[in-house]
Protein backbone atom coordinates (compact mmCIF):
# COMPACT_ATOMS: atom_id res chain seq x y z
CA UNK A 1 0.00 0.00 0.00
CA UNK A 2 1.45 3.37 -1.06
CA UNK A 3 0.30 6.96 -1.52
CA UNK A 4 -1.06 6.28 -5.01
CA UNK A 5 -3.17 3.41 -3.68
CA UNK A 6 -4.55 5.60 -0.86
CA UNK A 7 -5.24 8.40 -3.36
CA UNK A 8 -7.13 6.06 -5.69
CA UNK A 9 -9.32 4.70 -2.91
CA UNK A 10 -10.01 8.20 -1.57
CA UNK A 11 -10.63 9.68 -5.01
CA UNK A 12 -8.00 12.42 -4.71
CA UNK A 13 -4.51 13.10 -6.01
CA UNK A 14 -1.41 11.49 -4.52
CA UNK A 15 0.00 14.94 -3.75
CA UNK A 16 -3.09 15.79 -1.68
CA UNK A 17 -2.72 12.55 0.28
CA UNK A 18 0.96 13.30 0.89
CA UNK A 19 0.28 16.80 2.17
CA UNK A 20 -2.50 15.62 4.50
CA UNK A 21 -0.90 12.43 5.84
CA UNK A 22 2.85 13.02 5.73
CA UNK A 23 2.83 16.77 6.17
CA UNK A 24 -0.18 17.28 8.43
CA UNK A 25 -1.34 20.13 6.17
CA UNK A 26 -4.95 20.86 7.18
CA UNK A 27 -5.32 23.39 4.32
CA UNK A 28 -4.53 20.78 1.67
CA UNK A 29 -8.16 19.65 1.33
CA UNK A 30 -11.64 20.21 2.69
CA UNK A 31 -12.56 18.71 6.04
CA UNK A 32 -14.72 16.08 4.31
CA UNK A 33 -11.86 15.08 2.00
CA UNK A 34 -9.42 14.87 4.90
CA UNK A 35 -11.84 12.62 6.78
CA UNK A 36 -12.11 10.36 3.72
CA UNK A 37 -8.31 10.15 3.38
CA UNK A 38 -7.80 9.30 7.07
CA UNK A 39 -10.58 6.71 6.90
CA UNK A 40 -8.78 4.94 4.05
CA UNK A 41 -5.44 5.22 5.91
CA UNK A 42 -6.92 3.51 8.96
CA UNK A 43 -8.78 0.88 6.96
CA UNK A 44 -5.74 -0.10 4.93
CA UNK A 45 -3.25 0.15 7.80
CA UNK A 46 -1.05 2.58 5.88
CA UNK A 47 2.07 3.85 7.70
CA UNK A 48 3.24 7.34 6.62
CA UNK A 49 6.59 7.77 4.92
CA UNK A 50 8.90 8.65 7.80
CA UNK A 51 11.82 9.39 5.45
CA UNK A 52 9.81 12.07 3.67
CA UNK A 53 8.66 13.49 6.97
CA UNK A 54 12.19 13.65 8.37
CA UNK A 55 13.26 15.92 5.51
CA UNK A 56 10.82 18.53 6.83
CA UNK A 57 11.78 18.16 10.49
CA UNK A 58 14.80 19.20 12.58
CA UNK A 59 17.61 16.63 12.65
CA UNK A 60 17.13 15.86 16.34
CA UNK A 61 13.48 15.06 15.72
CA UNK A 62 14.08 12.92 12.62
CA UNK A 63 16.47 10.65 14.55
CA UNK A 64 13.81 9.83 17.12
CA UNK A 65 12.64 6.25 17.29
CA UNK A 66 9.18 5.84 15.80
CA UNK A 67 6.72 4.84 18.50
CA UNK A 68 3.15 3.66 18.70
CA UNK A 69 0.25 4.64 20.92
CA UNK A 70 -3.15 3.09 21.51
CA UNK A 71 -6.57 4.71 21.69
CA UNK A 72 -8.98 3.37 24.32
CA UNK A 73 -12.71 4.13 24.24
CA UNK A 74 -13.73 4.35 27.89
CA UNK A 75 -17.33 3.43 27.19
CA UNK A 76 -18.93 0.51 25.34
CA UNK A 77 -18.25 -0.69 21.82
CA UNK A 78 -21.00 1.71 20.66
CA UNK A 79 -18.52 4.54 21.22
CA UNK A 80 -16.69 3.35 18.11
CA UNK A 81 -19.47 4.81 15.95
CA UNK A 82 -20.36 7.85 18.07
CA UNK A 83 -19.40 10.98 16.05
CA UNK A 84 -18.09 12.63 19.23
CA UNK A 85 -15.52 9.90 19.79
CA UNK A 86 -14.63 9.22 16.17
CA UNK A 87 -14.01 12.92 15.55
CA UNK A 88 -11.95 13.25 18.73
CA UNK A 89 -9.92 10.16 17.83
CA UNK A 90 -9.31 11.50 14.32
CA UNK A 91 -7.70 14.68 15.67
CA UNK A 92 -5.61 12.63 18.10
CA UNK A 93 -4.38 10.55 15.17
CA UNK A 94 -3.58 13.53 12.95
CA UNK A 95 -1.46 15.19 15.64
CA UNK A 96 0.26 11.96 16.69
CA UNK A 97 1.24 11.07 13.13
CA UNK A 98 2.47 14.61 12.49
CA UNK A 99 4.92 14.07 15.37
CA UNK A 100 6.10 10.65 14.19
CA UNK A 101 3.83 8.45 16.30
CA UNK A 102 1.49 5.83 14.86
CA UNK A 103 -1.91 5.08 16.30
CA UNK A 104 -1.80 1.30 16.61
CA UNK A 105 -4.97 -0.07 18.24
CA UNK A 106 -8.43 1.36 18.84
CA UNK A 107 -10.56 -0.64 21.25
CA UNK A 108 -13.28 -0.35 23.87
CA UNK A 109 -12.66 -0.63 27.60
CA UNK A 110 -14.99 -3.64 27.46
CA UNK A 111 -12.13 -5.52 25.79
CA UNK A 112 -10.31 -5.48 29.12
CA UNK A 113 -12.77 -7.99 30.55
CA UNK A 114 -10.78 -11.10 31.52
CA UNK A 115 -12.67 -13.43 29.20
CA UNK A 116 -12.02 -11.14 26.22
CA UNK A 117 -8.54 -9.91 26.97
CA UNK A 118 -5.62 -11.19 24.91
CA UNK A 119 -2.24 -9.44 24.65
CA UNK A 120 -2.31 -6.70 22.01
CA UNK A 121 -0.71 -4.26 24.47
CA UNK A 122 2.83 -5.64 24.48
CA UNK A 123 5.59 -3.20 23.48
CA UNK A 124 3.24 -0.18 23.61
CA UNK A 125 3.78 2.08 26.60
CA UNK A 126 1.21 4.84 26.06
CA UNK A 127 -2.49 5.28 25.41
CA UNK A 128 -5.08 8.03 25.11
CA UNK A 129 -8.39 7.34 26.87
CA UNK A 130 -11.49 8.86 25.29
CA UNK A 131 -14.55 9.55 27.42
CA UNK A 132 -15.78 8.96 30.96
CA UNK A 133 -13.75 6.41 32.89
CA UNK A 134 -13.74 5.43 36.56
CA UNK A 135 -10.77 4.93 38.85
CA UNK A 136 -11.04 1.14 38.80
CA UNK A 137 -10.75 1.05 35.01
CA UNK A 138 -7.82 3.48 35.08
CA UNK A 139 -6.01 1.24 37.55
CA UNK A 140 -6.55 -1.66 35.16
CA UNK A 141 -5.10 0.31 32.26
CA UNK A 142 -2.08 1.19 34.39
CA UNK A 143 -1.17 -2.50 34.33
CA UNK A 144 -0.62 -2.29 30.58
CA UNK A 145 0.42 1.31 29.93
CA UNK A 146 3.13 3.38 31.52
CA UNK A 147 1.72 6.67 30.20
CA UNK A 148 -1.95 7.66 29.97
CA UNK A 149 -3.86 10.78 28.96
CA UNK A 150 -7.63 11.08 29.46
CA UNK A 151 -9.70 13.39 27.28
CA UNK A 152 -13.44 14.09 27.16
CA UNK A 153 -16.09 15.93 29.16
CA UNK A 154 -15.44 14.39 32.55
CA UNK A 155 -12.67 15.22 35.03
CA UNK A 156 -11.15 12.56 37.26
CA UNK A 157 -9.31 12.76 40.59
CA UNK A 158 -7.03 9.91 39.51
CA UNK A 159 -3.40 11.15 39.11
CA UNK A 160 -3.27 11.11 35.33
CA UNK A 161 -2.83 13.71 32.56
CA UNK A 162 -6.14 15.13 31.35
CA UNK A 163 -7.48 17.33 28.54
CA UNK A 164 -11.05 18.28 29.40
CA UNK A 165 -13.92 20.43 28.20
CA UNK A 166 -16.06 20.39 31.33
CA UNK A 167 -19.38 18.62 30.86
CA UNK A 168 -20.39 19.90 34.30
CA UNK A 169 -19.95 23.52 33.25
CA UNK A 170 -21.63 22.86 29.90
CA UNK A 171 -24.77 21.48 31.53
CA UNK A 172 -24.80 24.18 34.21
CA UNK A 173 -24.63 26.92 31.55
CA UNK A 174 -27.48 25.32 29.60
CA UNK A 175 -29.75 25.37 32.65
CA UNK A 176 -28.77 28.98 33.39
CA UNK A 177 -29.69 29.94 29.83
CA UNK A 178 -33.06 28.18 29.93
CA UNK A 179 -33.89 29.77 33.28
CA UNK A 180 -33.01 33.19 31.84
CA UNK A 181 -35.65 32.47 29.17
CA UNK A 182 -38.22 31.90 31.92
CA UNK A 183 -38.16 28.11 32.11
CA UNK A 184 -38.19 26.31 35.43
CA UNK A 185 -39.70 22.94 34.55
CA UNK A 186 -36.55 21.70 32.80
CA UNK A 187 -35.97 18.02 32.06
CA UNK A 188 -32.65 16.22 31.86
CA UNK A 189 -32.13 13.39 29.35
CA UNK A 190 -29.08 11.17 29.62
CA UNK A 191 -27.04 9.00 31.94
CA UNK A 192 -26.85 9.98 35.61
CA UNK A 193 -24.52 7.58 37.45
CA UNK A 194 -21.07 9.14 37.85
CA UNK A 195 -22.04 11.62 35.12
CA UNK A 196 -20.87 15.21 35.63
CA UNK A 197 -23.30 16.61 33.06
CA UNK A 198 -26.15 15.36 35.25
CA UNK A 199 -24.46 16.84 38.32
CA UNK A 200 -24.15 20.21 36.56
CA UNK A 201 -27.86 20.10 35.71
CA UNK A 202 -28.86 19.15 39.27
CA UNK A 203 -26.66 21.81 40.90
CA UNK A 204 -27.93 24.55 38.59
CA UNK A 205 -31.55 23.59 39.30
CA UNK A 206 -30.91 23.70 43.04
CA UNK A 207 -29.09 27.01 42.76
CA UNK A 208 -32.25 28.50 41.28
CA UNK A 209 -34.58 27.04 43.90
CA UNK A 210 -35.86 24.04 41.95
CA UNK A 211 -35.23 21.43 44.64
CA UNK A 212 -37.70 18.75 43.59
CA UNK A 213 -36.17 18.00 40.21
CA UNK A 214 -36.08 14.19 40.13
CA UNK A 215 -39.40 13.83 38.24
CA UNK A 216 -37.78 15.77 35.42
CA UNK A 217 -34.90 13.31 35.00
CA UNK A 218 -35.11 10.60 32.33
CA UNK A 219 -32.26 8.09 32.38
CA UNK A 220 -31.29 7.28 28.80
CA UNK A 221 -28.34 5.92 26.80
CA UNK A 222 -26.51 8.49 24.68
CA UNK A 223 -28.21 7.69 21.37
CA UNK A 224 -31.11 8.97 19.21
CA UNK A 225 -33.17 5.95 20.27
CA UNK A 226 -32.42 6.77 23.89
CA UNK A 227 -33.67 10.33 23.45
CA UNK A 228 -36.78 9.24 21.58
CA UNK A 229 -37.80 6.69 24.20
CA UNK A 230 -37.00 9.00 27.13
CA UNK A 231 -39.21 11.80 25.81
CA UNK A 232 -42.06 9.36 25.25
CA UNK A 233 -41.76 8.32 28.90
CA UNK A 234 -41.76 11.93 30.04
CA UNK A 235 -44.86 12.73 28.01
CA UNK A 236 -46.66 9.73 29.49
CA UNK A 237 -46.06 11.10 32.99
CA UNK A 238 -48.21 13.52 34.91
CA UNK A 239 -45.62 16.26 35.40
CA UNK A 240 -45.50 18.90 32.62
CA UNK A 241 -42.32 20.57 31.42
CA UNK A 242 -41.28 23.40 29.10
CA UNK A 243 -37.65 22.64 28.28
CA UNK A 244 -35.29 19.69 27.88
CA UNK A 245 -31.53 19.55 28.39
CA UNK A 246 -30.05 16.62 26.46
CA UNK A 247 -26.65 15.39 27.62
CA UNK A 248 -25.52 15.06 24.00
CA UNK A 249 -26.74 15.94 20.53
CA UNK A 250 -27.70 12.39 19.57
CA UNK A 251 -30.19 12.34 22.44
CA UNK A 252 -31.53 15.68 21.21
CA UNK A 253 -32.14 14.29 17.72
CA UNK A 254 -34.26 11.48 19.14
CA UNK A 255 -36.02 13.87 21.50
CA UNK A 256 -36.91 16.16 18.60
CA UNK A 257 -38.55 13.31 16.72
CA UNK A 258 -40.60 12.24 19.75
CA UNK A 259 -41.82 15.79 20.41
CA UNK A 260 -42.93 16.18 16.81
CA UNK A 261 -44.80 12.88 16.84
CA UNK A 262 -46.75 14.20 19.84
CA UNK A 263 -47.63 17.39 17.95
CA UNK A 264 -45.36 19.63 20.02
CA UNK A 265 -43.56 22.53 18.39
CA UNK A 266 -39.92 23.42 19.05
CA UNK A 267 -39.33 25.91 20.63
CA UNK A 268 -42.87 27.29 20.98
CA UNK A 269 -44.09 24.38 23.12
CA UNK A 270 -40.80 22.88 24.31
CA UNK A 271 -37.29 24.33 24.17
CA UNK A 272 -34.50 21.87 23.44
CA UNK A 273 -30.75 22.17 24.01
CA UNK A 274 -27.93 19.67 23.46
CA UNK A 275 -24.21 19.28 24.14
CA UNK A 276 -21.36 18.58 21.65
CA UNK A 277 -22.33 20.64 18.55
CA UNK A 278 -22.20 17.78 16.06
CA UNK A 279 -22.04 19.05 12.49
CA UNK A 280 -25.38 17.44 11.61
CA UNK A 281 -27.38 19.49 14.14
CA UNK A 282 -26.83 22.63 12.07
CA UNK A 283 -29.04 21.08 9.40
CA UNK A 284 -31.95 20.11 11.62
CA UNK A 285 -35.19 22.07 11.52
CA UNK A 286 -35.09 23.93 13.80
CA UNK A 287 -31.31 24.13 14.13
CA UNK A 288 -30.26 22.86 17.55
CA UNK A 289 -28.99 25.16 20.27
CA UNK A 290 -26.07 23.27 21.77
CA UNK A 291 -22.72 23.57 23.53
CA UNK A 292 -19.77 23.58 21.15
CA UNK A 293 -17.05 21.21 22.38
CA UNK A 294 -13.62 21.99 20.82
CA UNK A 295 -12.86 18.44 19.66
CA UNK A 296 -9.99 19.38 17.35
CA UNK A 297 -8.16 21.24 20.11
CA UNK A 298 -8.89 18.48 22.62
CA UNK A 299 -7.51 15.79 20.33
CA UNK A 300 -4.39 17.71 19.42
CA UNK A 301 -3.66 18.76 23.02
CA UNK A 302 -4.16 15.18 24.23
CA UNK A 303 -1.70 13.81 21.67
CA UNK A 304 0.86 16.52 22.45
CA UNK A 305 0.53 16.01 26.20
CA UNK A 306 0.99 12.25 25.86
CA UNK A 307 4.02 12.61 23.59
CA UNK A 308 5.55 15.19 25.94
CA UNK A 309 5.04 12.71 28.79
CA UNK A 310 6.65 9.87 26.78
CA UNK A 311 9.66 12.03 25.94
CA UNK A 312 10.20 13.17 29.51
CA UNK A 313 8.90 16.70 29.11
CA UNK A 314 6.85 16.66 32.31
CA UNK A 315 6.44 14.32 35.28
CA UNK A 316 3.61 15.64 37.46
CA UNK A 317 -0.03 15.03 36.35
CA UNK A 318 -1.17 17.88 34.11
CA UNK A 319 -4.74 19.02 33.50
CA UNK A 320 -5.73 21.17 30.52
CA UNK A 321 -9.24 22.68 30.69
CA UNK A 322 -10.56 23.95 27.36
CA UNK A 323 -13.61 26.23 27.10
CA UNK A 324 -16.93 24.98 25.75
CA UNK A 325 -19.28 27.61 24.34
CA UNK A 326 -23.08 27.66 24.18
CA UNK A 327 -24.12 28.20 20.54
CA UNK A 328 -27.54 29.83 20.25
CA UNK A 329 -29.62 28.69 17.29
CA UNK A 330 -33.35 28.07 16.85
CA UNK A 331 -34.45 25.33 19.26
CA UNK A 332 -34.79 27.46 22.40
CA UNK A 333 -37.11 30.32 23.18
CA UNK A 334 -39.04 31.97 26.03
CA UNK A 335 -42.07 30.24 27.48
CA UNK A 336 -45.06 30.52 25.17
CA UNK A 337 -48.77 30.01 25.67
CA UNK A 338 -49.80 26.86 27.57
CA UNK A 339 -51.47 24.00 25.70
CA UNK A 340 -55.11 23.50 26.66
CA UNK A 341 -55.45 19.71 26.58
CA UNK A 342 -53.50 16.49 26.77
CA UNK A 343 -50.36 15.69 28.66
CA UNK A 344 -48.40 18.57 27.24
CA UNK A 345 -46.10 21.20 28.75
CA UNK A 346 -47.59 24.03 30.76
CA UNK A 347 -46.21 27.52 30.68
CA UNK A 348 -45.53 28.41 34.31
CA UNK A 349 -44.20 31.82 35.18
CA UNK A 350 -40.74 31.85 36.81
Amino acid sequence: MNLKDIAKLAGVSASTVSRVVNGGDTSAASRETQEKIWSVVRMEGYIPNQTARSLRQPQSQSKRTIREIDCVYARTAGSLIDPFFTTLMHHVEVEAMAQGYNLRYQFSIADLEPEKFSSPFSNVEAAIVLGRIDERALKSLRKYYRHLVCTGLQETDFPVDQVIASGYRAAYSCVEYLIALGHRDICYLGETINEQRYQGYADAMRAHGVEDNLPYVAEAPFSPAGGFEAVNRLLEGERPFTAILCANDMLAMGAMKALREHGLRIPRDVSLVGINDMETVRYLDPMLTTVHVPLEEMGRHAARLLIDRIEGGHRLPAKVILPAELVLRESCGPIGEPKKKGKTPRADAP
